[in-house]
C-alpha cells in the first residue's frame, strides 16, 4: 500500500500519479506493464517513485482497492433502504456502476481488466478477494430477502449469489460482444466508455435481470 511520501504529495499530484498508473494498467496486461513507463510520463526518477510505492505489484493493490471502493460506495446507501425490493436493489446497483463507468473510465476497465487476467498468481489473489466480498455480501442479501419470503427459499444463497456475480460480468462481456463496444479504444480516443445512453444500457441490464428473477423468485400460482 501507498507509502508515507505518497499520502504527503498534494491533492492534484496525488491524482495525477494515479491517472498515469490506471492508464498504464489499462493499455497493458499486468505484465507488460512499466513503472519505467510511469516515471517517464510522470518526470520522476524511478527511485523516487518507490518512495510512493514498494513495488509494481504494491501499486497495483492499491490501484485495485481504491477503484473497487469507489465502485461500491453507493451500494451501503441502497442496503439500507428498506422500500427496496431484491430486484431493485440489484437494478440501482447495476445503474450506479454504469453511472460510475461513464464517470471513471479508467477505473472501470482497469476492474475490468483485472477480472480477465486471472491466470498471474498475484492478480488471480487479488481476483479472488474482492469476489469472496461480492459473493458474501449478496449471499447475504439473498438470505435476507429469503427470509422475508420474497425469494425462493430452495435455492442455495452461494448459488444465487455466485449467479449475480457471474450475471454482472455478462453484462458487460455482452455489451463488448454483442454491441461491438471496444472500450479500450474508446478511452484511448477521449470517448466515452459506452457507445449507448443509459436507457439503452439499462434495458440490457434489465433482460439479465429477468434472467435472475426467473431463477430466484417465488413462483405465483
Amino acid at each position: 500500500m501507498p507509502l508515507k511520501t505518497f499520502h504527503n504529495l498534494k491533492k492534484s499530484r496525488k491524482a495525477e500519479v494515479l491517472q498515469v498508473s490506471y492508464e498504464e494498467f489499462v493499455f497493458h496486461s499486468y505484465k507488460n506493464a512499466s513503472v519505467s513507463n510511469i516515471v517517464k510520463r510522470l518526470g520522476i526518477a524511478k527511485g523516487s517513485f518507490y518512495r510512493y510505492f514498494e513495488s509494481k505489484l504494491d501499486l497495483y493493490t492499491f490501484l485495485t482497492k481504491n477503484a473497487y471502493y469507489l465502485r461500491i460506495q453507493q451500494l451501503g446507501i441502497l442496503l439500507e433502504d428498506m422500500s427496496l425490493d431484491f430486484f431493485e436493489i440489484l437494478k440501482e446497483n447495476f445503474r450506479n456502476k454504469i453511472l460510475f463507468d461513464i464517470k471513471h473510465p479508467l477505473e472501470s476497465i482497469f476492474l475490468f481488466n483485472l477480472f480477465q487476467e486471472t491466470d498471474t498468481n498475484e492478480i488471480a489473489l487479488l481476483y479472488n478477494n474482492i469476489k469472496h466480498e461480492a459473493i458474501n455480501l449478496t449471499k447475504n442479501l439473498v438470505i435476507q430477502f429469503q427470509e422475508k419470503g420474497t425469494l425462493n427459499p430452495l435455492v442455495d444463497p452461494e448459488v444465487a449469489a455466485h449467479f449475480v456475480f457471474q450475471t454482472q460480468l455478462g453484462i458487460y462481456e455482452y455489451l463488448s460482444f454483442s454491441k461491438e463496444i471496444n472500450f479500450k479504444e474508446n478511452i484511448k480516443t477521449g470517448q466515452k466508455v459506452f457507445d449507448l445512453s443509459e436507457e439503452e444500457i439499462m434495458e440490457v441490464v434489465e433482460e439479465f435481470l429477468a434472467i435472475i428473477r426467473n431463477g430466484l423468485e417465488i413462483k405465483k400460482d
